[in-house]
């Protein structure tokens, strides 16, 4: 039977017990001893990214490694503009710039062009455009071989004298003779773009060695460009050089996988105008700082390269548009490697202005505007006839809330594209389109006047609404001055016996020749200043005053004032002078009851991204005036009358909504045709919307009223 194994087996000897357990403990001490060097090392290397000071060298594995600070500004989001309906007309985008870092950009020629050409392969497969440079040669495809010197009008002479100091630089003189590829061929040699054992030149006769590029030759000579570009343009850390003015998103991450050294993506806000071509003359633009403006911003801390509002909204509303910019700290070792970025201030987003205006009418009382001056020349060339309106040529169509003072639109013609701002061409421009005619434009009102003479007549009981004037034809009131109505000198005859409801149907001038003089220019010139006439409306842009046809204006001017004044004041000639926001805040006042209201194009300010902005609808009180019921009732009448069996007719014939009106045909002594002037409201018992439309040249009112049924047919679905 055979033996257990288990009795074959020896107990061990206590010598080799203790020997075991000393090779165990030296194998702890051993691993607890690496464990400590890599933690030693990683503990270095988290202190390193994370805590590193400035100016700081550490030692790595025999390597000393210096890491450096510095402080980069992030720009805060500018505040977008929108209408009164929240949609974007203004706003913020941002673009991704590619940039080449002069301090950890490769010093070696052969890492430098194999790094731009890594770029350049990455940007050619996105489609993104690489930035033009400065080089005076260009490239032609047919056959890769066409190279040519740009024509010296097309480079600027800082160009041209940089190039010639560099073609001296590398050894090439007689700049006149030079041929294109003879440039490029030292260029390519200067650059190492050549294989080292090639020595012969480029495009050789057939019986000489052609050198042969790294790359292909399109290829070669774009790096060639940028070469150049970086040489002899400022290319230092304070100044990268932009090698794409825009990238799609999607190429950092290949770009940031190639692990390229001094290379970097940073992010521009630009302003985007969501309707280009619209709006332009309240919009406004952004630039730099302006050199008058210098201290004014720098008081306010903004930095020297900071890009402000300079007109339109965007000037206004600055305080409110800007936003705070951040400052990021960056920590990165020689070789430009980033190993922290910390933000030290958050960038604050600019607050967004939403503007009273409706942006799809503001499109369509642009367009109906110069649809109107369009139809006023085609008619007046038709008929053969001089000062009809074959001159008119710009105007202006103002579309005001009368209940609050906002602007629901404001065009001026001709009008401009902020999107292709190219001031030079445009201040030369004779029809001027860059004044915005709707607040700066000054035009003698017409007949549009007269329903505010009216009302100053019956409020200070000179008339009553049924006071009847028996009406002449010619006003002999005055010896040395007797002027005649329109119809007189038209057909010889009078309006006869009316009151003030038919006069302001038939824009008698008779009839107001004899009211205003009864009235007396004091009360006069005073009832009109309570409605706005002759002062700012207090609308956020640039506005004219306008002038009030009145003694305290000719005294002014060291002019004497007489009673022909006086009648010409009354029928909205005389020194009158007003813009069209003006007439339109001068007649709300009439149409709302008394009330003048501030007009303006602001709604209100949100925070950034406030989904649900509150705003006031009550617009700010300027003047109340105390309209007696009867004086308001007659106007409204009279003005219902003009659009229904007055001069307003042909506008507003059959029309599905009630509609007041009063045109104005006002005399330009330049002898050209006469200013048209119109002015209509609607609803009649509710009014929701007023325009004021003025049409230089424009011949007749009438013809005016045409842009504004455009407009109320846009608001009111017709």
């Amino acid at each position: 039977m055979p033996k257990d194994t288990a009795s074959k087996k020896q107990k061990s000897s206590p010598a080799r017990m203790k020997t075991r357990k000393e090779g165990v403990i030296r194998y702890v001490i051993l691993a607890l001893l690496f464990l400590s060097v890599i933690g030693f090392y990683t503990v270095r290397l988290i202190s390193l990214q994370l805590t590193v000071p400035e100016g700081t060298t550490v030692t790595i594995d025999g390597e000393k490694i210096a890491v450096t600070r510095r402080y980069v500004s992030v720009k805060a989001r500018r505040g977008s503009i929108l209408d009164t309906n929240g949609t974007p007309l203004v706003q913020d985008i941002l673009r991704y710039q590619l940039e080449l870092d002069a301090a950890s950009f490769p010093r070696d020629d052969a890492a430098a062009n194999e790094l731009l050409y890594t770029l350049l392969t990455l940007l050619d497969a996105g489609g993104d455009e690489v930035r033009a440079t400065s080089l005076p040669i260009t490239w032609g495809y047919a056959d890769d071989r066409y190279l040519y010197f740009l024509k010296p009008e097309t480079v600027t002479s800082a160009a041209r004298a940089r190039f010639e100091t560099y073609l001296t630089t590398i050894g090439l003189d007689g700049a006149e003779s030079l041929k294109a590829k003879d440039v490029l061929d030292a260029m390519y040699s200067r650059y190492h773009l050549y294989e080292e054992e090639e020595t012969e030149v480029i495009d050789a006769a057939p019986d000489q060695t052609e050198k042969t590029l790294l790359y292909d030759s399109h290829m070669a000579y774009r790096i060639a460009c940028i070469r150049y570009d970086l040489e002899v343009l400022t290319f230092d850390t304070a100044n990268p050089y932009r090698l794409a003015d825009e990238v799609d998103l999607s190429l950092i991450t290949p770009v940031k996988e190639q692990n390229l050294r001094g290379v970097n993506f940073c992010v521009q806000t630009e302003r985007e105008y969501c309707y280009p071509g619209y709006a332009s003359h309240i919009l406004g633009r952004t630039g730099a700082i302006q050199a008058s403006k210098v201290d004014y911003y720098s008081a306010l801390g903004y930095p020297l390269d900071a890009v402000v509002g300079i007109d339109g909204i965007e000037g206004a509303m600055e305080e409110a548009l800007r936003g705070i910019d951040g400052t990021m700290l960056i920590e990165e070792d020689a070789q430009g490697n980033i190993l922290r970025q910390t933000m030290i201030k958050e960038a604050v987003p600019g607050k967004d202005v939403y503007l009273t205006i409706d942006i799809e009418l503001q499109i369509k009382a642009e367009h109906a505007l110069a649809d109107n001056i369009t139809y006023i020349v085609e008619s007046a060339l038709s008929s053969g006839e001089e000062q009809n309106g074959e001159d008119a040529n710009a105007g202006a169509l103002v579309v005001i809330d009368p209940d609050n003072g906002a602007i629901l639109a404001s065009a001026s013609y001709p009008t401009f594209d902020l999107t292709a701002y190219d001031y030079t061409a445009l201040s030369s421009d004779p029809l001027l389109p860059l004044y915005n005619r709707a607040l700066m434009g000054t035009y003698a009102p017409g007949s549009v006047f007269k329903v505010g003479v009216a009302a100053a007549a019956m409020e200070n009981g000179i008339i009553e609404p049924d006071t009847k004037i028996d009406t002449k034809g010619v006003y002999t009131y005055y010896d040395d001055y007797q002027p005649r109505c329109w119809l007189f000198t038209r057909t010889g005859l009078s309006h006869g016996p009316i009151n003030v409801i038919d006069a302001l149907r038939d824009s008698c001038n008779y009839f107001f020749f004899d009211v205003g003089r009864q009235l007396g220019i004091s009360k006069l010139s005073a009832f009109m200043s309570s409605l706005g006439l002759g002062q700012k409306t207090g609308v956020e842009l640039p506005e004219a005053a306008g002038i009030l046809s009145a003694p305290a204006y000719t005294d002014s001017r060291g002019l004497p004032w007489v009673g022909a004044d006086t009648l010409q004041t009354s029928i909205g000639q005389g020194y009158n002078a007003y813009t069209p926001m003006q007439i339109a805040v001068y007649l709300s006042t009439l149409v709302n009851g008394g009330t003048r209201y501030q007009a303006h194009y602001v709604r209100g300010i949100a925070e950034h991204d406030n989904p649900k902005p509150r705003f006031s609808s009550v617009g700010t009180v300027l003047e109340k005036i105390a309209l007696d019921e009867d004086t308001y009732d007659t106007l409204i009448d009279a003005m219902r009358e003009v659009a229904e069996n007055g001069s307003a007719t042909r506008v507003f014939r059959g029309y599905g909504v009630s509609v007041g009106a009063k045109t104005g045909t006002a005399e330009v002594g330049d002898g050209g045709s006469p200013n048209a002037v119109f002015a209509g409201f609607a609803p009649l018992n509710n009014p929701q919307l007023l325009a004021v439309s003025i049409i230089e040249n424009g011949a007749s009112g009438t013809s005016a009223g045409l842009c504004v049924r455009d407009v109320f047919d846009a608001w009111f679905g017709k």
